[in-house]
Formats: C-alpha cells, sequence, structure tokens
C-alpha cells in the first residue's frame, strides 16, 4: 500500500469514517488506520459460536436533518431498521415506560452501517499508531512498522488519546488533555429459557439502585436480524471505576447476580445464564465541557462523540465538521 494521502484519518469509528467519507466525496485521497481488527470503535458487535452482542452503543437516534438524511440512506440500503420494541426506566420501585422517541440500530449487526462506509474507503486495520510529527508542510504519522503521510490529518479518537498523540507545543494538546472520559464494563450474556419481562431495553437508575452496579439492561436479540435470548448488562460508571481492574470473570459474577436479584424482585425465576462474556471499555462515555475551537491552520482536525454530547449522532457530526473544518481551510 502507498504512503502518500491527501488526507490520513486515524480510527475508523463513526466519527473517523463519517470524516472520511466527507473527504472522500470531496475528491480527497483519504487513508484510514483503525488499531483494532475491524471497523466500528463502540458501535461494536461481539460474534461467538453462541450468538452475538452489541456490547458498545445499544441504539442511535437522529435529531438533525444531516444525520436523518444518513439514517434515510442506511434504511433504504438495509444496513440499519428502527427498534419498536419497548424502553422502560427502573428507579428501584417501579418500571416505567421511558420517553417516546425513534431508536435505530444496525441490520444484522450494530456496526453493518459502518461496514458499508468502510467499503468505499481504503482502510488499513491492526495499525496502532505510535506517534505523529509534522515537517516541511506534511504530517508523518508512525507505527511500529510504518509511516505513512499527509499535508491534512484527522485524530478521530477518544480525547485522552489525542492529548497523548498530540505534541506538547500543539494549541489542542492542553484543551484534549483536560477532557476526562469514563469507562464502561459490559457483559454478554444468554438465557437458556425466554425471561418474559415487559421491555427489551431498560435504563435502571445508578442511585441507590441494586447496589449501583447495572446502567443498561437489554434484550439484544429483540433487534431486527437477530435472535435467541442474547443479554447485554452494562455497568454503572461508577461500579465500573472502582472495578476497572478486576478480571472478566469477576465482572460477569458481579452484573449477572445483580440482574439476578433485579428479576427475583420482579418476580421471575432465576436464570441458567450460559455463554458469559465481558468487555471494557476504558474511554466509553466523554464530553468536552467547553467548546474547543478548531481552526486547522496546520492541516489536523479532531473528531469524536466527546466533541458533540457523547451520542452516535454527535460522533457523525464531529466527523462532517471535521472534514468541513480542512475542506475549507484548503480552500482558502
Amino acid at each position: 500500500m502507498k504512503t502518500n494521502w491527501d488526507v490520513i484519518v486515524i480510527g475508523a469509528g463513526m466519527a473517523g469514517l463519517s470524516a472520511a467519507q466527507q473527504l472522500r466525496a470531496a475528491g480527497k485521497d483519504v487513508l484510514v488506520l483503525e488499531k483494532s481488527r475491524g471497523v466500528g470503535g463502540r458501535m461494536a458487535t461481539r460474534r461467538t459460536d453462541a450468538g452475538q452482542w452489541d456490547h458498545g452503543a445499544q441504539y442511535f437516534t437522529a435529531r438533525s436533518a444531516t444525520f436523518r438524511r444518513q439514517i434515510a440512506l442506511w434504511l433504504r440500503a438495509n444496513v440499519v431498521s428502527r427498534w419498536h420494541e419497548p424502553i422502560y426506566a427502573w428507579d428501584g420501585t417501579t418500571l416505567q415506560a421511558s420517553s417516546p422517541q425513534q431508536r435505530f440500530v444496525g441490520k444484522p449487526t450494530m456496526n453493518a452501517p459502518l461496514r458499508a462506509m468502510a467499503a468505499q474507503l481504503v482502510i488499513e486495520l491492526s495499525a496502532q499508531v505510535s506517534c505523529i510529527s509534522r515537517s516541511c508542510g506534511a504530517w508523518s504519522v508512525h507505527s511500529e512498522s510504518k509511516t505513512w503521510q499527509a499535508p491534512e490529518l484527522v485524530l478521530a479518537i477518544p480525547a485522552p488519546q489525542v492529548a497523548r498523540l498530540l505534541p506538547a507545543t500543539h494549541p489542542l494538546q492542553a484543551a484534549t488533555a483536560q477532557v476526562t472520559m469514563q469507562p464502561c464494563w459490559a457483559v454478554m450474556i444468554s438465557s437458556k429459557h425466554a425471561i418474559h419481562l415487559p421491555f427489551a431495553g431498560l435504563f435502571v437508575n445508578e442511585t441507590n439502585v441494586n447496589d449501583d452496579v447495572l446502567s443498561w439492561i437489554a434484550l439484544d436479540s429483540s433487534k431486527a436480524g437477530r435472535s435467541g435470548q442474547h443479554w447485554v448488562l452494562h455497568a454503572s460508571v461508577a461500579w465500573s471505576l472502582a472495578h476497572l481492574d478486576d478480571t472478566p470473570d469477576m465482572v460477569i459474577d458481579a452484573l449477572c447476580q445483580a440482574f439476578s436479584r433485579l428479576l427475583k424482585q420482579w418476580g421471575q425465576s432465576k436464570p441458567s445464564w450460559q455463554a458469559a462474556t465481558a468487555h471494557r471499555w476504558l474511554y466509553a462515555r466523554g464530553n468536552a465541557e467547553a467548546p474547543i475551537t478548531q481552526d486547522a491552520s496546520d492541516g489536523l482536525a479532531i473528531a469524536g462523540d466527546w466533541l458533540a454530547g457523547g451520542r452516535v449522532e454527535g460522533a457523525y457530526l464531529s466527523g462532517v465538521a471535521a472534514a468541513d473544518i480542512l475542506l475549507t481551510h484548503s480552500a482558502n
């Protein structure tokens, strides 16, 4: 693969791919680098012989006209569907329907729309970027075995990773270093028998409920293109922080016990859990408290959901915004 490009995008999550898509549409020669083995970021799906689970982002909504247009394209391509199943909230005493809104999921997996975007792009997977540098009007991006160069660069990764890559003297380094991102442990389990509950997804009030262990419960197999009895449990931020270095087995045990206690409280018999696995999202949630100003005077832009409210839509819009910043700068 060649090493010189118009733009290099680091990160193949929603923010990175939306930026790359916009830049490619404008005629730029774009390379996307991704440290993982697949695209999607936190819009991830875990597949095993026992089934599949969307263990990161659970669904997404659309408030802006820009993102609604993109979702319409995904719906027509059959890589996104509406999630019509009921979503409830639990405050420790009452189960009640959550606020009604139109929710969407990838079909048949959460990362399906990102794979559709990626199909039109040049992406190098398992590319762990170790450092970046700039000289003679171009950015050099280094991994252990390769170096790529481009006059323009998009960092579409979590704020702490942006701060580590940026030179200490870069004007965005201090701003990104101040952004705090929070972890989330996710547990993926299956039940041998159906569990009959009035909801497919549940927000758990994290204050004085169930020892503050859980924040979200979902019957993942209730989404279009899925089957079986596959559940996703997300731990609360507080619990995840307190148990950041626990082993996966310890996390599975704690979250399954917390779910079982809730089921007992709701009059359900204790299920027989199967195919349990866990994943730690180190940078699951984050939001820049103050706006971060970008001028792309050196050909660099940043993107990520943490720049725009922490939602999937925010990630998409931040990628579009980063592309627009670079295109505006290069046109001047």
